[in-house]
């Protein structure tokens, strides 16, 4: 790295905070640990878009989904009690 100043090279301080030490080689990366790794990273972020989601009010997918199917059950279940229940009156009618 060179300096353009005005001074004389001999009387300049020897700053070296800028510069990167040594490094130490890594390991390979495994495929497999780099594909949890990534899971785990966008599980955190999902979990923290939920949780968003969940404090402003707003419903998260998979939450919307189970009220979806909760609702579906509960009015085919009701419509089936009532076709029962006309059933049985016609049956008791004869």
């Amino acid at each position: 790295m060179s300096l353009i100043t005005n001074k004389d090279i001999d009387n300049l301080p020897s700053d070296h905070s800028g510069q990167v030490g040594n490094v130490k080689p890594v390991d390979r990366i495994d495929p497999m640990q780099s594909q949890e790794f990534s899971k785990l990273v966008q599980n955190k972020e999902d979990n923290k878009l939920a949780e968003a989601a969940a404090e402003d009010g707003e419903i998260t997918p998979e939450e919307l989904q189970r009220q979806i199917r909760e609702n579906l059950f509960k009015n085919g279940f009701n419509k089936a009690l009532e076709k029962a229940k006309e059933i049985a009156k016609e049956l008791r009618q004869g």
